[in-house]
C-alpha cells in the first residue's frame, strides 16, 4: 500500500526523516518495502507553464501547435494530447530535460518547431494515464520547478493479511503516533443534514447476515458531477489510483484514508429504492463496472434490488446503477462483509480490487459509520450535495470489545525479558488499548479495540508490548540445559538418495506445485473417461493396471465415448483455491512433468531430461479423512538422448533410455530382483508401456511380483494435448513401495575361483510372449549354477515366420566348488530349452 508522506502528516506530526521513519516502522513489524521520491529526477528542467494559444497542425488529425509561457519566455511546443485548451497550466519539459529514458530535444514536426514537451501523468511517473496532459491547479504560479508543486515522498508498505486495520492512512498514522509518542488527529465530520429522512427514501433488507454483519446507507441529493480538486487528485495518483470524478474520487479517498470501502449508487436507478443483500441465485449473471458479464454462483453475496443484482458485495459494483455524469442523487453504501466470503468470490471470478483486498483482511464493522460520515462531509464540500438526515443501518449483532486478562509474567515467560507494569500500560495505551492494572503491579485487564481482531490472547499482547518497546531491547542469551537429540528423518535421507542417483544419470531436477486442476490432470488421458481416470488414483502406481487392461482395450476399440466432466475426477479439492488452475491436489507427477517439458520445448531444442521427487495426494473415503500422501518419483524424457554439437546427429531418446535410468536407480538402491512386464495405461502408447514389478511374499508363502511403477512412451493423443515436438517418455515410481524392497543389509559372496562357461541361447517364440516371462523360466530351470542371464538381441523379419520373434540370451554358468564341464553346461542348457518348449512352444533357432 502506497502512503504519501504529506497525507500522513495530516494526522500525526512527524519529526524524523523519511528514512528514519521507514526504519522505525519496519523494526516495529510494519514493513516499508520502498520509499518512492516522486520528482527526485525532475531537476530544474521540468517547470510549470501556461498555454497562451494553440491551433491545429495542418495535415494532422490530432497534433496541436501551442505557444507556452514559462514566466521568463515563450516557447513553441507541438502536442498530440486532446485534453488541453488555452489558459491551462501544464508541466513543461524544457530542452535537455530527461523524462524517463528520453532526453528532450528541439525538433520539427510537419514544419512546426517544438522546443519542449508537455507531460502526461505516466511520463511524470505519478500515474498510469497517458491519454492526456496533466492539468495543474489554476492557482499554481508559472515558472516554478515542478518538483516544488508535484513532488512527493511515498512510503510503500507490505500490509500483512492479519492487519486489516493498517489498510488505511489513518491506520498507519495510529502506528506512527504510538511509536513516536505523538498525538493522533482523526478528522471529524460535521454534517448539515436537511430534507427527507434517509429511512423514508431507501429500504434495506439483509437476508444473509452471516456474510454481511452490517449494511448502512445514506442518501445525498443535489450533487454536481465534476472533476476533483487538484489536491485530491494528486494524493490519489501518489497512492496509485486514477482520478475519475469527484463522486468516485471521494469514495476512493475515504477508502484510502479510513480503510472503509464505499460504493455509490445512482439513487434514481434503484428500482423501488430498495436494497436486498442476499446470496446469488443459480444461473444469475451481472455486468460489472469493467463491462464484463460475470456468471455468479450461490455462494457469492450480492447487492440486489427487486429486479436483480446490482453489485458483487465487497468486490465490484454493476453497470446497472453506476454513477454517471447525469447523476444528481447518490445512495452511498458503507458495509461490512465477511473476509472469507469476499476472498472466495474474488478468487472464483478472478477479480481483485482495492475494496476486496481490504475486506479480505477483516475490517471492523464499527468503521462503516465513520467512513460514510466522512464521505458525506466531502460530498457536501466538493460536490455541493445535501445530506439527508439519519442513516439506514442494518446491524443485528453489534461487535463488542473483548477483554483479556494479562500479566507481566507472560512477557518474561515468552521473550525472557522483564517488563514492568507501567511499561506495559504505556505501550498498550499508545495503541489505544484500554488497560486496567491491579494494585499488585503484575496483573491487569486489557480491553481490545474492535479494529484489532488479530489480538486474541495473551501472546498477541506480548507481541504488541515488545514491538512498541523495541525488539532490539530483548537481551541476547545463551541457551542452557542439554541439547535435544536430533530427530532422525529416514525419508529425507531416502529422497536425497534418489535425487543423487537420478542426477547421476544426467537428469535435471524440477520442483512444481502440488496444487493443480482436475482439467489439467485429465489432459494426461488419451481418452477421458471414468475407467481411464481411475489409473490416476492407483497407489502404488500401476497396482490396478492388470485388472483394468481388458476394460481399457474394450474402450480403445470403441469410437463413441460419453463426454467426461473433469469435475467428476475424484481428487482432493481445495475449498478456497488461489485460482481455477490450482483448485485440486495432484494425483500424479506426470502432469506437471509434461507441462515442464512443454514450456521448455518452446525455448530449447536440446534433450529435455527431468525428474521430480514429490507427493501425490490420493483421496481416502470417510468424513474428514486426510488424503493418502504417496511419496513418488517421476521422470520425463523428450528430444535428443544426449548433447551433441549437431542436434541432427543426436539419437532421439527412446523407451530403453528410460528403462536404463530406472535400472540405474534400482542398482543404486541394491535392488537386484525386478522385472518389466507389458501393460496398458491411458497415458501411454499401446504396446510401448511396462510395469516395474518387484517380488514380495504372498499370504500363502509363495513369492509374487507386484507393481511399483509404470513407464513408457507417451500416447500420441496426449503428446498432442501438450503440443510436444518430439516423442516423450514418462515414468512414475511409488517410493514407499520401492523402499520396502530395499534390502535392510547387504550380503556378499566370494568370487568363484573356478572358470565360468558361457552359452548363447537363440529361440523363436510368439510375438505376444514377454521376454521377462521367458527369462523367469530360464532362471528357475538353471538353478544355482546359472549365474547370469542377459537378453542381447531381439529380431523379427525374414527368415523368422510372421507373428514370431527371435530372442537371443547369453547364459553364464559357474560353480563355487568346482570347474563345470561342458557336459554339465550342455545338460543344463537342454533342460532350459525343454522347459521353454513346454511352457511357450519355443523352438531353437
Amino acid at each position: 500500500m502506497r502512503v504519501p508522506l504529506s497525507w500522513l502528516k495530516d494526522y500525526v506530526d512527524i519529526k524524523m526523516t523519511p528514512e528514519e521513519l521507514a526504519h522505525t516502522l519496519t523494526m516495529a513489524g510494519l514493513e516499508v518495502e520502498a520509499i518512492d521520491y516522486i520528482g527526485k529526477e525532475w531537476g530544474n528542467k521540468l517547470i510549470t507553464a501556461q498555454i497562451v494559444s494553440l491551433g491545429k497542425v495542418p495535415g494532422s488529425d490530432h497534433l496541436s501547435y501551442t505557444r507556452i509561457n514559462t514566466g521568463a519566455q515563450e516557447l513553441d511546443v507541438v502536442c498530440g494530447a486532446p485534453n488541453i485548451k488555452q489558459g491551462d497550466k501544464v508541466p513543461l519539459a524544457l530542452l535537455g530535460a530527461k523524462v524517463g529514458d528520453m532526453v528532450i530535444g528541439e525538433k520539427r514536426t510537419l514544419g512546426y518547431l517544438s522546443q519542449g514537451m508537455l507531460c502526461s501523468p505516466r511520463e511524470l511517473g505519478i500515474g498510469n494515464d497517458h491519454a492526456g496532459i496533466y492539468i495543474l491547479d489554476p492557482d499554481v504560479e508559472i515558472g516554478q520547478k515542478l518538483v516544488d508543486v508535484l513532488g512527493e515522498i511515498v512510503l510503500d508498505f507490505a500490509i500483512k493479511a492479519h492487519r486489516g486495520d493498517l489498510s488505511s492512512v489513518i491506520g498507519i498514522a495510529r502506528e506512527v503516533a504510538a511509536l513516536t509518542g505523538q498525538k493522533l488527529r482523526i478528522p471529524q465530520a460535521v454534517l448539515h443534514e436537511q430534507d427527507t429522512p434517509t429511512t423514508e427514501l431507501v429500504h434495506v433488507k439483509v437476508e444473509d447476515t452471516d456474510l454481511c454483519p452490517r449494511y448502512s446507507g445514506r442518501v445525498i441529493s443535489n450533487v454536481k458531477i465534476g472533476p476533483s480538486p487538484s489536491w485530491m487528485g494528486r494524493r490519489l495518483l501518489a497512492a496509485g489510483m486514477r482520478p475519475i470524478n469527484n463522486i468516485v474520487d471521494i469514495t476512493n479517498y475515504v477508502m484510502l484514508e479510513f480503510g472503509q470501502p464505499l460504493h455509490g449508487f445512482d439513487y434514481d436507478l434503484i428500482p423501488e429504492h430498495t436494497i436486498i443483500v442476499r446470496r446469488a441465485h443459480e444461473g444469475e449473471t451481472l455486468t460489472t463496472l469493467d463491462d464484463v458479464k460475470r456468471k455468479l454462483t450461490p455462494d457469492m453475496l450480492l447487492i440486489t434490488d427487486p429486479q436483480g443484482p446490482t453489485a458483487i458485495a465487497g468486490v465490484m459494483g454493476g453497470a446497472k446503477s453506476e454513477v454517471t455524469a447525469t447523476t444528481t442523487t447518490v445512495m452511498l453504501e458503507s458495509a461490512n462483509f465477511r473476509a472469507g466470503g469476499v476472498r472466495r468470490t474474488s478468487v472464483q471470478l478472478g477479480l481483485r480490487t482495492d475494496a476486496s483486498s481490504r475486506f479480505e483482511k477483516g475490517l471492523d464493522p464499527e468503521l462503516a459509520l465513520a467512513g460514510t460520515n466522512r464521505a458525506c462531509w466531502l460530498l457536501e464540500e466538493l460536490a455541493g450535495g445535501s445530506v439527508h438526515p439519519g442513516i439506514v443501518d442494518v446491524y443485528p449483532q453489534p461487535v463488542q470489545a473483548r477483554t483479556i486478562s494479562f500479566s507481566t509474567d507472560e512477557v518474561e515467560w515468552l521473550i525472557g525479558m522483564k517488563v514492568t507494569q507501567d511499561e506495559i500500560v504505556n505501550a498498550l495505551s499508545a495503541l489505544e488499548f484500554v488497560v486496567t492494572p491491579d494494585e499488585e503491579g503484575r496483573k491487569m485487564l486489557v480491553t481490545i479495540p474492535t479494529y484489532r481482531s488479530d489480538v486474541q490472547e495473551g501472546a498477541d499482547l506480548v507481541e504488541e508490548v515488545i514491538r512498541l518497546i523495541g525488539y532490539d531491547k530483548i537481551p541476547a542469551t545463551i541457551p542452557t540445559g542439554p541439547l535435544p537429540e536430533p530427530a532422525s528423518d529416514n525419508w529425507f535421507e531416502r529422497e536425497q538418495e534418489v535425487r543423487t542417483l537420478l542426477i547421476g544419470t544426467g537428469l535435471n531436477e524440477i520442483v512444481t506445485y502440488a496444487m493443480t486442476s482436475r482439467a489439467r490432470m485429465v489432459k494426461l488421458l488419451a481418452q477421458a473417461d471414468a475407467t481411464s481416470a481411475s489409473f490416476l488414483l492407483q497407489a502404488p502406481v500401476g497396482v490396478a493396471a492388470k485388472a483394468q487392461t481388458g476394460e481399457l482395450q474394450k474402450q480403445g476399440a470403441s469410437t463413441a465415448l460419453a463426454p467426461f466432466d473433469a469435475r467428476s475426477l475424484p481428487a482432493v479439492v481445495l475449498a478456497n483455491p488461489l485460482s481455477s488452475d490450482m483448485e485440486a491436489m495432484r494425483l500424479t507427477l506426470m502432469s506437471s512433468l509434461l507441462e515442464t517439458v512443454q514450456e521448455n520445448s518452446k525455448r530449447n531444442s536440446a534433450g529435455l531430461r527431468f525428474f521430480e521427487v514429490g507427493r501425490r495426494y490420493l483421496p481416502v473415503n470417510g468424513p474428514k479423512t486426510l488424503p493418502d500422501e504417496r511419496r513418488t518419483a517421476g521422470i520425463a524424457l523428450c528430444g535428443p538422448a544426449e548433447i551433441s554439437w549437431n542436434s541432427e546427429l543426436s539419437r532421439p531418446a527412446d523407451f530403453y533410455d528410460l528403462k536404463g535410468i530406472v535400472e540405474t536407480l534400482l542398482a543404486g538402491l541394491k535392488i537386484t530382483r525386478y522385472r518389466f512386464t507389458p501393460t496398458q495405461h491411458p497415458t501411454f502408447h499401446p504396446g510401448r508401456c511396462a510395469l516395474l514389478e518387484l517380488p514380495r511374499p504372498s499370504s500363502d508363502g509363495e513369492e509374487t511380483f507386484s507393481p511399483v511403477g509404470v513407464l513408457g512412451e507417451v500416447h500420441p493423443m496426449v503428446q498432442q494435448h501438450y503440443d510436444l515436438p518430439h516423442r516423450a517418455y514418462l515414468c512414475e515410481i511409488d517410493l514407499e513401495t520401492l523402499y520396502a524392497a530395499v534390502p535392510a543389509r547387504q550380503t556378499y559372496r566370494p568370487i568363484s575361483r573356478h572358470q565360468e562357461l558361457t552359452r548363447d541361447l537363440a529361440i523363436v517364440v510368439d510375438q505376444q510372449i514377454s521376454a521377462q516371462d521367458i527369462q523367469d523360466v530360464i532362471v528357475k530351470q538353471g538353478g544355482q549354477l546359472l549365474r547370469s542371464v542377459t537378453l542381447f538381441d531381439v529380431y523379427t523379419g525374414d527368415p523368422i515366420p510372421t507373428g514370431k520373434k527371435n530372442l537371443t540370451y547369453s547364459l553364464v554358468y559357474q560353480s563355487q566348488e568346482r570347474t563345470l564341464t561342458d557336459a554339465e553346461a550342455n545338460t543344463l542348457q537342454e533342460g532350459i530349452l525343454h522347459a521353454l518348449r513346454e511352457d511357450f512352444g519355443a523352438t531353437l533357432r
